[in-house]
């Protein structure tokens, strides 16, 4: 084992609803010293400790974002408040202002090239390279809907298509899930247009994947399909009732044709939980030999805060810029606390000697 002396690594956090709290418990647990915490809208003047129902840790929740860097730059921004890039934007402009890397969970930021924000996404890009800064989008979609299939098709002879399938049970998300999916309709009352509140989740990754097999995308198709319930039943979490025959959720595809003749495609299933239900992700690949591979639970709030933590290391050691997760070193898990894998300057040489 290498013994590598180490500072504790400082973060700056913005955002403290359900993913931002949980980020925050495992950034203390691997011993990353929170200097400031920003939420727009809820626990103004508690210790981060209380809101967590910790021990208090000397740090105070404000509103303002500028007062996040009082006392100068930290050595990562998490990012955990909307999904937009230009939602985003006036908060890691202020980090990178304050040479401060940026890990965001913004869906959009994960492959910003595609998004339609994406002269934002180059503002960004430019201003973090000429303050020697990196960002980078990821969450639950780094391993579960980018780097397990990409690593699957290391072991295929030949490859037609790459097809996902992703299961995400609603019933904690909140009110809104009834009118945003359509919950309890009848499968003739819904609009073949209606735009799937979680219809761009696959956006960034399936174009991620085309971009790291080299290919060129000519056409993306997007598909909004009923869930239909299979009895009737009731979710107490969410205090919605659904008639046998009725709408549980939406099944959203979104699919990648591309020159090279390999198709991608992704379903996501946007539902309240039944019977034998779970969170769970599958991939395929389609050609010689099929292949796939089953997670059974995905534990979304947990892997999308651990795989954030993960990657601290990989942003901080990074080139700069708006980065993707393609240019970065598959997510590992980090034994030692995360001040010991971060260095000064030059991309990641993707491990450490232990």
């Amino acid at each position: 084992m290498t013994d590598r002396t180490h500072k504790p690594l400082t973060a700056v956090v913005f955002g403290l609803g359900v993913t931002g709290r949980k980020i925050v418990e495992i950034l203390l647990d691997r011993e990353v010293r929170i200097v400031a915490a920003v939420d727009a809208f809820q626990f103004h003047g508690l210790d981060v400790g209380a809101v967590l129902g910790w021990p208090d840790i000397g740090v105070s929740v404000i509103p303002d974002a500028e007062a996040a860097f009082a006392g100068g730059a930290a050595d990562i921004a998490i990012v955990s408040t909307q999904n937009g890039i230009r939602d985003i934007y006036p908060t890691v402009k202020l980090c990178l202002e304050n040479d401060t890397d940026v890990i965001t969970i913004a869906g959009d930021a994960y492959f910003p090239w595609v998004d339609q924000a994406s002269s934002e996404a180059r503002a960004l890009h430019d201003l973090a390279v000429a303050r020697g800064k990196t960002i980078l989008g990821t969450g639950v979609q780094d391993v579960f809907w980018d780097n397990m299939p990409v690593l699957l098709s290391g072991a295929a002879e030949s490859i037609t298509g790459i097809h996902g399938r992703s299961v995400a049970l609603v019933d904690s998300y909140g009110d809104w899930i009834a009118e945003g999916l359509c919950i309890g309709k009848a499968p003739e009352e819904l609009d073949r247009g209606f735009a799937s509140p979680f219809a761009g989740v696959f956006i960034g990754p399936l174009h991620d994947m085309a971009d790291r097999f080299g290919l060129t995308v000519i056409d993306a198709v997007t598909t909004v399909e009923p869930v239909i319930a299979r009895k009737a039943f009731r979710s107490e979490e969410a205090g919605i009732e659904v008639s046998a025959g009725h709408l549980s959720g939406l099944d959203t595809c979104l699919r990648l044709n591309t020159v090279e003749g390999v198709t991608l495609s992704a379903r996501f299933i946007s539902k309240l939980r039944e019977d034998g239900d779970s969170n769970h992700a599958t991939w395929d690949i389609e050609g010689s030999p099929g292949l796939s591979v089953f997670m059974q639970d995905r534990h979304d709030i947990v892997t999308t805060s651990a795989t954030v933590v993960n990657r601290i290391p990989d942003v901080i050691n990074a080139a700069p810029g708006f980065t993707t997760v393609s240019a970065l070193p598959a997510p590992v898990f980090r034994f030692r606390p995360l001040g010991a894998y971060a260095r000064e300057g030059g991309p990641s040489d993707a491990a450490i000697s232990e």
